[in-house]
């Protein structure tokens, strides 16, 4: 009996010890189905499901027409998976070919790449052009791959270089209007939620968290054909005299609008390595110079506006020079006696001091102010300066005849092309502007119109019979002013290099029905002697490059040749009527 009980409590303990067994097994398989298989498919799911970011674009820069100055690409960017494997799995050769066509040297690529296998993914070449990448793939490599990146593009380069400027890789605005105007052209990403696979790859959207937003497009008021003849006669020129740098600036007379803002040296801002200090600066808006004998119509405006100046008023600058307190001054040769006409005609600087001796200097400084002188033109350029324009209260005898002749003050090639379009129209204020939307400001009060009225058709005698005969441009009335300073050099005794000069001119085209004014500056052109005049130098490239903008804007001429007019005469009298002259059609 003792036996059979202690059998029966073996076997209850045996079915307790299997009962607690399965309890414990059965409780273990509930946690790993419900419990941990939980947490693991969050594990899963945080590991599939990701924020990815949607890239959004810089706005564009286009040109009056709507053309291209400044763009982004998409472009594409190679690079390894895994270093690592890239080794095993590709053979030398190909490797080697990978190396020719990214114009690498092998053992640069292992250079790069050491150090880095435990890197999911390494940049080799950023920016790949589509037959570059279309040469890779032929190669059929492993564990290579691509990430698309957005390229900044400069379709026109140097021509536009130091003008448009450029971004960082970041796309964030360096130089320039892309600097200047980057919180308007700058994009924002959007970002989204997505369902990736083990390789990265996107196999599902779920949801947006904010919409991408593409930079605006700006459209400026350069013409981007005239800003190549500009900058092209501009180089060719700086090339041909040796210069070390030199602007053109051209504007529409009717509306403001700046149509080229060239400037030499300038680079390509698509090659990163041709960036210079020196080769940034667009010299139309951040350079200032001493305008020389172009401000001399300024001067005689100011005289015929005084009631002290007309054609009858003569000045002896007999014999070609003369010395004014402790200072000598002189002409190119000796002029003899000149009105005000021949002393804008010939450019007399003898001439143009005895005139400011006429009247009070305040009306002298009154209408340099009235042009912009000494006040930024504001196209919202980096670095744009105001140049310089003292008050009238604090010149000297010396000081007046230096502004009579263009120096003690200093101004900007675009600031001078807006004085002279001040005396295109005649006294009317037209301001400058760069962006095409932008409103045209105008003043109408038209102050000083008569005398700026008469200085304009002297302007098209300088051209005609003066210094500024080689400005002339076939079939258009020109009107302008040619100006040679001396390169300053300062120091206590305020000197300037006579063997260093500024060449300048200014004209305004057609003088008849104004459309344009063209700003020529030249500096430090390496001559023969006597030729480094802002005739010889600068007003040749104004009439080279106004030949062929007046063309290009369809701009009707208004002059005809000697030759045109002898044979209209035979024409009329042959037939006996009145002959009309049809207009000349140009084709650009």
């Amino acid at each position: 009996m003792i036996r059979y009980l202690k059998k029966i409590k073996r076997s209850d303990f045996i079915l307790l010890f299997v009962f607690f067994a399965i309890s414990i097994i059965l409780i273990r398989c509930v946690d790993l189905l419900y419990i941990e298989n939980k947490a693991y498919i969050n594990q899963i799911e945080k590991r599939e499901i990701k924020s990815d970011i949607i890239k959004a674009t810089r706005g564009t820069i286009v040109d009056r027409n709507g053309s291209i100055l400044a763009e982004s690409i998409l472009t594409d960017t190679l690079g390894i998976k895994n270093t690592e494997i890239f080794f095993k799995k590709n053979k030398k050769e190909d490797i080697e070919k990978l190396c020719l066509i990214l114009d690498k040297k092998y053992s640069h690529l292992l250079r790069d790449l050491k150090n880095k296998e435990n890197k999911k993914f390494t940049y080799i070449k950023r920016h790949l052009l589509p037959n570059t990448v279309k040469k890779i793939k032929e190669l059929n490599l492993k564990e290579i791959g691509y990430e698309k990146e957005f390229l900044r593009f400069y379709p026109e380069g140097e021509v536009t270089g130091n003008l448009i400027g450029k971004t960082d890789s970041e796309h964030i605005g360096q130089l320039g209007y892309e600097k200047s105007l980057h919180n308007s052209l700058k994009e924002q990403n959007g970002e989204k939620i997505v369902r990736k696979d083990r390789n990265g790859k996107i196999v599902d959207h779920i949801s947006f968290i904010t919409a991408p937003r593409d930079g605006d497009e700006l459209q400026l008021t350069i013409d981007k054909r005239l800003q190549y003849v500009a900058y092209r006669e501009l180089k060719k020129q700086a090339l041909s005299v040796n210069a070390k740098s030199g602007s053109v600036v051209i504007l529409d007379t009717t509306n403001g609008d700046i149509l080229a803002l060239a400037s030499y040296p300038s680079y390509d801002p698509n090659d990163r390595n041709a960036y210079t200090v020196e080769k940034e600066r667009n010299r139309g808006v951040v350079d200032s110079i001493e305008p020389a004998s172009t401000i001399k119509p300024f001067l005689v405006t100011a005289g015929l506006h005084s009631g002290k100046l007309n054609l009858e008023k003569m000045f002896d600058t007999n014999p070609g020079y003369r010395k004014f307190g402790t200072k000598k001054y002189s002409d190119t040769k000796n002029n003899g006696i000149v009105n005000y006409e021949d002393v804008l005609i010939k450019s007399s600087n003898i001439g143009s001091i005895l005139i400011s001796q006429e009247f009070n200097k305040k009306i002298y400084h009154d209408l340099l102010e009235y042009v912009g002188f000494g006040e930024m033109v504001n196209i919202n350029f980096p670095s744009e300066i105001e140049g310089k324009l003292e008050h009238h209260s604090y010149w000297d005898e010396s000081d007046l005849r230096s502004h009579a002749i263009g120096y003690a003050l200093k101004v900007t090639p675009l600031q001078l092309a807006k004085a002279y379009s001040i005396i295109a129209n005649e006294g009317v204020v037209i301001h400058p502007k760069i962006l095409k939307n932008q409103s045209i400001q105008k003043n109408n009060t038209k102050k000083y119109g008569d005398s700026f009225s008469k200085v304009k058709d002297v302007l098209g005698k300088v051209v005609e019979n003066g210094s500024g005969k080689r400005a002339s441009v076939k079939g258009y009335s020109v009107g302008g002013k040619t100006g040679t300073a001396e390169k300053y050099v300062g120091g206590k005794n305020k000197k300037y290099n006579k063997k260093e000069h500024i060449s300048l001119f200014a004209g305004i085209t057609p003088i008849s029905k104004p459309k344009l004014v063209i700003v020529v500056v030249i500096s430090e052109p390496k001559t023969k002697a006597k030729e480094f005049y802002g005739g010889h130098i600068s007003a040749p490239v104004f009439k080279k490059v106004a030949a062929d903008s007046l063309r290009i804007l369809n701009v009707s001429p208004d002059k005809i040749s000697d030759y045109q007019k002898q044979v209209s005469t035979k024409f009329e009298k042959l037939n006996n009527y009145t002959f009309k002259t049809p207009e000349v059609p140009y084709v650009f």
